[in-house]
């Protein structure tokens, strides 16, 4: 009988489907000694990779050219990041689609850095073009673009698709903070996953 009610209470402590669940719905559910220890270890895992994020930054201000600092910053800053969002996520379940939001348009931004960053290594988009020689060919169709970007399998890299190559990855940015702006609006209507009710 006493199992039948603890099963019973612990049934209506859970979240709806479609929902996170509260901090003391995530505590009951993980229990007190694995609430404290994935607590506890999610903060030693941020602290570790911001101490190592702040060796590099040192040693990157010691040994890096100037011009190529802050890029270097974003690009290893990734996984302080992650670690990050993931102790906020794990502290505050219920906020979990909005930091997912955040952190891909964070992501977005790295990935622009890491584009600049490349083309710096280059020398730039003259150096670039340089080094890959006469008539330079690549695929631009990887996947999952295989199958309907046929034009593009075998291109010839100039300056314009580089440039075009830049612009769409400087774009995945607004395109981020757009969709993270609609999940906003869906959140505060109520309009969770799943079919839309009008």
């Amino acid at each position: 009988m006493t199992d039948h009610h603890s099963v019973n209470e612990y049934n209506h402590s859970c979240p709806h489907e479609g929902t996170f669940p509260t901090m003391s719905q995530f505590q009951l559910g993980m229990g007190t000694s694995g609430t404290v220890g994935l607590y506890v270890t999610s903060i030693m895992v941020c602290l570790v990779n911001a101490t190592m994020f702040a060796i590099l930054i040192r040693k990157f201000l010691r040994e890096v050219p100037e011009r190529q600092v802050p890029d270097l910053c974003w690009v290893t800053s990734l996984f302080t990041a992650i670690s990050f969002f993931t102790v906020l996520m794990i502290y505050m379940p219920r906020s979990t689609e909005f930091l997912l939001g955040a952190y891909r348009v964070y992501e977005a931004m790295v990935i622009g850095r890491f584009v600049e960053l490349n083309l710096l290594w280059h020398g730039g988009e003259k150096e670039l073009m340089r080094g890959l020689g006469e008539n330079p060919r690549m695929r631009f169709n990887l996947p999952p673009c295989c199958c309907c970007l046929l034009c593009l399998k075998n291109s010839l890299v100039t300056r314009d698709r580089v440039k075009m190559v830049r612009l769409v990855v400087g774009q995945m940015v607004y395109i981020q903070l757009f969709v993270l702006f609609l999940q906003l609006v869906f959140q505060f209507n109520d309009i969770h996953d799943g079919p839309l009710s009008l």
